[in-house]
């Protein structure tokens, strides 16, 4: 980082810190991290507040001419503020050495990094990102693609599926729709809800029922589910419903019931539109269950898609299915590689 110019700005949305380096430092900045910060009184979080820290060749600073600041800030503060970012930036080149040793980023380049990072892709998986591709979005959409890894739902579907996940992400929407185009393949389908409170997840599954005619079963305990599993297993895809506030329990029950291995797949359910580090945090209370598959859902509703590429290589996990809307059967899709990079870099 010789001859960088790196300084911390800070807005009440990311668009105005954004605004604020590109004042200051133009449009050739580079965006090392970005992160919420405490901004009221005694470290309370009064109103949302978001801290970029950019970097700038000294050489392109010095061209950019900035209005005089009226705050004094004590030299002692920014010697301080100096040997934080260094330490930042320290820790960062170290964790790349060893798969970037050397970091070579054009006028280009920086371009496709920061547009990586407006996607939500995380910071050091951009900088890889870059550095492995050349210095064009479709050289980039290439090294994307060929990371992803897209299952389908076919190697899954002779048996069935379970869908685990949090709350409100869309698990009993997407299995429905999933039940309809096992059914276009002429295939019988069962369907298991795990889910017997709430009443509207009941009268849904009664519509699915009549709709599809396929017979579904509440259980209250899933100590319930190896007798009807292996009767029925190899006969019909058999489709799991289960409680997002009972994930953790209901994927430690498994192991107990089933010992030698849970017959079905387990895919994880994920909404596009949740961030990285609390997608990453719902990730880790169910990864140590033997997760095989991911589904996205709620296309329509996010507004960047960098995480898709986050969970992908973060998790190793395949990619079966993502939902573009509500509608059912339709709004399902299964992905290619190569329209899941055209999402991470913004649908181009």
């Amino acid at each position: 980082m010789d001859g960088m110019k790196i300084k911390k700005f800070v807005g009440q949305t990311f668009k105005d810190a954004m605004e604020a380096v590109k004042k200051e430092f133009g449009p050739d900045a580079i965006i090392l991290s970005n992160r919420q910060i405490k901004s009221g009184p005694f470290g309370i979080l009064s109103k949302s507040a978001v801290e970029v820290t950019a970097a700038i060749d000294e050489t392109q600073a010095s061209t950019i001419t900035h209005k005089p600041s009226t705050v004094n800030i004590p030299s002692d503060e920014i010697a301080k503020e100096l040997r934080g970012l260094k330490d930042e930036i320290g820790f960062l080149k170290e964790t790349l050495r060893p798969i970037v040793p050397s970091l070579k980023i054009t006028r280009e380049k920086r371009g496709l990094f920061n547009l990586l990072i407006r996607q939500g892709v995380d910071t050091q998986l951009a900088l890889v990102l870059i550095e492995r591709s050349r210095d064009n979005i479709d050289s980039l959409k290439k090294v994307i693609s060929q990371d992803m890894k897209i299952q389908g739902l076919s190697p899954i579907e002779e048996r069935g599926i379970i869908f685990v996940g949090p709350p409100g992400v869309g698990k009993t929407t997407t299995l429905s729709k999933i039940a309809h185009m096992i059914q276009n393949k002429k295939r019988q389908v069962s369907i298991i809800t795990l889910d017997d409170n709430r009443i509207s997840t009941i009268a849904h599954f009664k519509e699915i029922s009549a709709m599809l005619k396929c017979p579904v079963r509440s259980i209250k305990k899933i100590s319930e589910l190896p007798k009807i599993l292996y009767k029925e297993i190899g006969k019909t895809s058999i489709l799991i419903d289960t409680p997002g506030y009972e994930t953790k329990e209901i994927l430690g029950g498994l192991e107990e019931i089933f010992p030698s291995g849970f017959p079905l797949k387990k895919c994880f359910v994920m909404d596009t539109s949740i961030n990285e580090t609390t997608s990453l945090k719902l990730w880790e209370d169910c990864n140590k269950y033997g997760i095989d598959t991911i589904g996205f859902t709620k296309l329509d509703l996010a507004t960047q898609f960098g995480n898709l590429y986050n969970l992908s290589i973060i998790t190793g996990r395949p990619v079966s299915f993502m939902t573009t809307g509500p509608y059912i059967p339709f709004d399902i899709k299964i992905p290619s590689s190569e329209f899941m990079a055209g999402l991470v870099v913004g649908g181009v």
